[in-house]
């Protein structure tokens, strides 16, 4: 009988472990990790380099506190975005695994949960190693499983299952901070990437705009800020995959930054060397001008209103194994947030990507990560 079973070896599922045994009393901790080594996922968040967390996220000193008692030395960019000082994930990861083997926990890798029951006498964990099945009882249980972006990392979607078990709902369920595709035959622009603004709008309403590095694909278009806006591409109720996003349109404005873009081409439609399609040159890449030139027939104020909104139709976002999180998951009303305690079943907790919590690209979901962790950890020790 341990005193706490962790379902998940990842960033909030190693947090709680060491929030929980620095609350004192010295208890019995174990973590079940589907995979091979812990914290896979975590390895390859912020492309290798970690982005532990932002100044904008309200919860982020506590967490540099928290990492500086694991003697791990972070910085901050120019953004507001901190990682650790060695831009090294690996120094995350094995800050986290040293502290959990020093405080005793045990980490038990290779170990697939497929099922949890319930009674009086506490939690009983079923999994599954290479060889056979084994059954490990608790008195407390946190469910930490991550989501299902990101299936190579061993987030496929467990938790879920999981919680549904022991009672609760888990809201719809899609990728998000990933690339778009769209019905657009995008082969002569892959490889290009602008500065530019994207632009969501939904039935002609706008839900979304942001600026930053787009990146041309030959299925679509990717970069930070579509993922940002990947989050609010949302599948409406009542429709399926097939041309359930018709009603979204996306606009690339390529001079984000604003300017009299129309009277600028007027000026260069005088000159004798930019005639032709040649008037778009070194304003945007050459496909990409000669499209737009395509597109406007020749027309200057057409030119300059496809400059700042370039068209494209969405057909749907790149599927789980491109994401980096998923949007969905356990309603945090039905969770005590203080703690990270289940509202239904008394002694069960969440954290981490499990939640229905899904925040944009710059640290926010490991900030939610370490935050859930965290509180998950002191909860269970009361």
């Amino acid at each position: 009988m341990y005193d706490a079973c962790i379902i998940g070896g990842g960033a909030s599922g190693l947090t709680a472990a060491i929030a929980l045994k620095k609350s004192g009393g010295d208890p019995s901790v174990i973590i079940l990790e589907k995979k091979h080594e812990p914290a896979r996922k975590l390895l390859a968040t912020g492309n290798g380099k970690c982005n532990l967390s932002n100044e904008n996220c309200p919860g982020y000193r506590e967490t540099l506190s928290f990492f500086q008692t694991l003697g791990l030395l972070t910085r901050e960019d120019e953004a507001g975005r901190f990682y650790p000082y060695t831009e090294d994930a690996s120094d995350v990861v094995e800050a986290l695994l040293r502290r959990n083997k020093s405080e005793g926990v045990e980490v038990r890798c290779d170990a697939h949960v497929s099922a949890v029951t319930h009674d009086a006498g506490g939690f009983h964990v079923t999994y599954g190693t290479k060889s056979s099945l084994h059954t490990i009882d608790c008195r407390k249980l946190l469910i930490a499983g991550g989501g299902k972006a990101g299936p190579a990392f061993g987030t496929t979607g467990d938790s879920y299952k999981l919680a549904e078990s022991l009672g609760h709902s888990v809201t719809r369920l899609a990728p998000a901070l990933t690339a778009v595709e769209t019905y657009d035959d995008m082969k002569a622009f892959a490889g290009i990437r602008a500065k530019a603004r994207v632009i969501l709008k939904y039935k002609g309403e706008e839900v979304f705009e942001e600026a930053g590095e787009v990146q041309f694909t030959k299925y679509g278009i990717s970069g930070i800020c579509v993922f940002d806006l990947s989050r609010f591409l949302i599948l409406p109720e009542g429709k399926n995959l097939k041309g359930g996003f018709d009603d979204y349109e996306i606009l690339v404005d390529f001079f984000p930054k604003g300017g009299d873009i129309e009277n600028f081409l007027r000026q260069r439609a005088h000159m004798k060397d930019l005639a032709g399609e040649n008037i778009l040159d070194s304003l945007v890449r050459q496909p990409i001008g000669r499209a737009i030139y395509e597109k406007s027939g020749g027309d200057v104020k057409a030119m300059a209103e496809l400059l700042r909104g370039w068209p494209l139709r969405p057909k749907g976002l790149k599927g789980w194994d491109f994401a980096q999180i998923t949007r969905g998951g356990v309603p945090l009303a039905q969770v005590d947030e203080e703690t990270m305690e289940s509202k239904i079943v008394k002694g069960l907790y969440f954290a981490g990507e499990v939640l229905d919590y899904d925040g944009p690209c710059g640290g926010f979901n490991l900030q939610n990560a370490w935050e859930t962790g965290i509180r998950a950890g002191r909860g269970m020790s009361r």
